[in-house]
């Protein structure tokens, strides 16, 4: 679970792996900020991924030439589910983390 292991790296292990003990906290915060919002962003491709294999497995049965009209409005749909609702909680995490860090 990548929140585990971002809580799990201290300052001081970033400090030692970077090898650079003379970063100041606000420095260290910011990197570790950015080392988060990669994690995230690396979480959301890999639930795109996913669900584009799902939408195609679900929704295209025999692969050809071209896709059918209703293998693309199949498609379609199943997308823009995906898209709001991965937006919803794109959202979500935002306030959360803006939540937080007032």
């Amino acid at each position: 679970h990548p929140r585990a292991a971002s809580e799990g790296f201290r300052i001081e292990n970033m400090q030692a792996a970077a090898g650079v003990g003379d970063l100041d906290r606000k420095s260290v915060k910011e990197v570790q900020s950015f080392i988060e919002h990669q994690q995230q962003i690396q979480q959301i491709q890999a639930v795109v991924g996913k669900i584009t294999e799902l939408c195609w497995d679900k929704c295209v049965s025999k692969p050809g030439k071209d896709l059918t009209e209703s293998e693309k409005n199949c498609i379609a749909n199943c997308s823009e589910r995906f898209l709001d609702t991965s937006m919803f909680v794109v959202n979500r995490i935002q306030n959360k983390h803006k939540a937080g860090g007032q």
